[in-house]
C-alpha cells in the first residue's frame, strides 16, 4: 500500500511540527484514536480503534521518528498489531512555507499482514486516505484554535498515556 499527499496548514511549520509530536494534540486528531504516549525521545505507543466494514478491532500501535529535521522534516516508522493483522510501514513528512502557513507533504508505504490483508487494496488505501484527510483537518482546526507553542507551553495533559 502506498500513500502520498499534500495539505496546506495556516499554522507555522514551527507549530505543525511541534504538533504533529505532541501525544495529547495525536490524540485528539487521529481518527479512533484511544491512547497515545512518548516512551522514549523519539518512540510513541498507543492504541487505536479501527472500523471496518463487518471487521472492528482495537489496534496496539508503535512509531519511532527517523531522520528528524525540525522543522523541515520528519520519517515515522511504525506498525500496528491486532487480532485481525498488522501493518508495518514508513512514512516521511515534509513541511515547506507558503504564505504564512505551511504545506505539509507526506509519502509513505506499509505492507498489510492477516485478515486485514484481504482487503481489496483500493479500499484500503482509500480508507488510509481517509482516515489521514480525517486527522489533518483536525489537526489545522486545532492549530487555528490554539497553536502547538501554547500547546507545548501547559504540559502533558490527561488521557494520554497507554495502560497495559
Amino acid at each position: 500500500m502506498k500513500l502520498h499527499g499534500s495539505v496546506r496548514l495556516d499554522a507555522s511549520r514551527e507549530d505543525v511540527f511541534a504538533a504533529i509530536r505532541d501525544p495529547a494534540v495525536l490524540l485528539a486528531i487521529i481518527p479512533g484514536c484511544e491512547a497515545v504516549e512518548q516512551v522514549g525521545p523519539t518512540e510513541y505507543r498507543g492504541r487505536i480503534t479501527l472500523r471496518l466494514p463487518g471487521l472492528v478491532d482495537r489496534y496496539r500501535t508503535f512509531v519511532r521518528l527517523v531522520d528528524v529535521v525540525p522543522p523541515e522534516r520528519v520519517g515515522l516508522q511504525g506498525r500496528v498489531e491486532g487480532a485481525h493483522g498488522s501493518i508495518v510501514g514508513q512514512a516521511r513528512l515534509t513541511l515547506g512555507e507558503e504564505g504564512g502557513g505551511t504545506v505539509l507533504d507526506y509519502r509513505g508505504e506499509a505492507a498489510v499482514d492477516g485478515p486485514l490483508a484481504r482487503l481489496d487494496s483500493r479500499f484500503a488505501e482509500g480508507f488510509a486516505g481517509s482516515l489521514i484527510a480525517q486527522g489533518l483537518r483536525s489537526l489545522d482546526r486545532r492549530l487555528a484554535r490554539e497553536p502547538s507553542s501554547a500547546v507545548a507551553a501547559s504540559g502533558p495533559r490527561p488521557g494520554t498515556e497507554v495502560s497495559e
